[in-house]
């Protein structure tokens, strides 16, 4: 039901013959009332506005860097589930041998949890790896909204190349790209950098086929396992993927694999999965579970 309102009048009383002129607007508290349940629904609208268009999204700033096993971030302003926190710089310890999420909780305070899916219910915004006493490898999980990125209807574009689609009636672009094309924003289809991939029959990219990496291991422990195995693209030996194993149990066996995924510069960090390794009694590899 939409708000009723009410028209308010000023009561006016002539100053010389004390006639009322106009009859005013009474001040009851039925409209008192009206007024404060419109206020109440306007804030229940903005709440669920934000909800559904910021979510939990980073503003600015909350930037994290590690020394040792202490985290710490710079002062920033995010939503948890469309409610703005503004942030003061801080730092967290870490938790040793361990894959852990650093998020934004709904009372504002940075947290840490091994759970991804606690994390990501609320405003998630970095992961850590680590070992016995530093950071093996973190990724930025923020979800970064730019005010740039908010446009007014209006200025929405009905059509035309890079313009922004309006929805139709069923939240659908009213158009999109159809069909095949041999480029796209002026890349082509291929293998090579800065191509656009293809797949091959499996679905899978052809431009990073595992086999047709070079396979580099290291850090043997004393059973003779390499902890660390890295895949290199073979044209110029730029690392492609580093794997690393910690976190031992009673036996020996490594139950945590980080795969770090590095650009084709090999340095910079393209994403990170974890892997949690499960033995039978033997102590031979049965799963290798990936985090959500």
């Amino acid at each position: 039901m939409s708000y009723q309102k009410n028209t308010w009048v000023d009561h006016i009383i002539d100053p010389t013959t004390g006639e009322v002129v106009q009859q005013g607007t009474k001040v009851t508290a039925n409209r008192l009332n009206n007024l404060e349940n419109g206020v109440e629904k306007a804030h229940q609208l903005v709440e669920s506005l934000a909800q559904s268009v910021v979510g939990s999204s980073v503003i600015s700033g909350l930037t994290f860097t590690a020394n040792g096993l202490i985290a710490s971030w710079t002062s920033g302003s995010a939503y948890v589930n469309g409610v703005r926190f503004d942030v003061p710089a801080g730092s967290i310890t870490l938790n040793p041998t361990q894959g852990q999420y650093i998020y934004l909780d709904s009372d504002g305070v940075v947290k840490i949890t091994t759970n991804q899916a606690t994390a990501q219910a609320k405003c998630l915004l970095w992961y850590f790896a680590t070992d016995a006493s530093s950071v093996i490898t973190s990724t930025d999980r923020r979800a970064v909204v730019d005010s740039a990125a908010f446009v007014k209807q209006t200025e929405v574009a009905a059509n035309g190349a890079n313009k922004i689609p309006r929805l139709d009636a069923q939240g659908k672009g009213a158009f999109s790209i159809t069909g095949d094309a041999a480029s796209v924003g002026g890349k082509t289809v291929g293998s090579g950098p800065n191509q656009i991939p293809t797949r091959d029959q499996y679905g899978r990219v052809v431009a990073d086929h595992i086999t047709d990496y070079k396979v580099v291991r290291s850090g043997k422990d004393a059973n003779g396992i390499f902890t660390v195995v890295e895949l290199r693209r073979p044209a110029d030996d730029k690392l492609y993927m580093r794997s690393t194993l910690s976190n031992p149990d009673a036996r020996g066996n490594y139950q945590t694999d980080t795969r770090v995924f590095y650009k084709a510069d090999g340095t910079t960090v393209d994403y990170t999965k974890v892997y949690t390794l499960t033995y039978d009694a033997d102590g031979d590899l049965v799963s290798e579970v990936p985090a959500p």
